[in-house]
């Protein structure tokens, strides 16, 4: 019964971790925080007295959202990943329906180009056996007058 509800708390844990470094990496990674970031940092050029401050607030916030962005990163990614897996999956099955298809209809071409053949060759013999006959019919007429 322990086991199952620490299993509990770490997913509650790692969803809640996820969520973080997801937001913080989509958030610092947005045009509008590189504006406050552009901002800040000229902070010292207009209040020079503060620019002790600004430095020290400047290293806090990289050493705090380096790490959630580089999680945040791996998150995406792997999620980016997963979706690729799938996707390429879908496209391989998709793929060999095709080459079945590909197959089903060159053999069906085939079959269809063998009977061609024979109906083009029945016709022939039908034709070379019915030109004699009617050959040797024009002679008889023509002899027996």
């Amino acid at each position: 019964m322990t086991e199952v509800k620490e299993s509990k708390k770490e997913s509650l844990i790692s969803r809640i971790n996820t969520i973080l470094a997801t937001r913080i990496t989509m958030i610092v990674g947005s045009i509008w925080a590189f504006y406050a970031f552009v901002i800040f940092g000229l902070t010292p050029v207009f209040w020079p007295s503060y620019e002790t401050e600004i430095l020290y607030w400047s290293n806090f916030l990289q050493l705090i959202f380096l790490p959630a962005i580089t999680v945040g990163t791996v998150i995406l990614n792997r999620d980016s990943e997963a979706r690729a897996a799938e996707d390429h999956a879908t496209i391989r099955r998709e793929f060999d329906l095709l080459q079945e298809a590909h197959g089903m209809l060159d053999k069906s071409l085939k079959e269809i180009a063998v009977g061609v053949r024979e109906l083009l060759v029945q016709s022939r013999h039908e034709r070379n056996t019915a030109v004699p006959a009617q050959g040797s019919a024009v002679s008889k007429t023509t002899s027996e007058s």
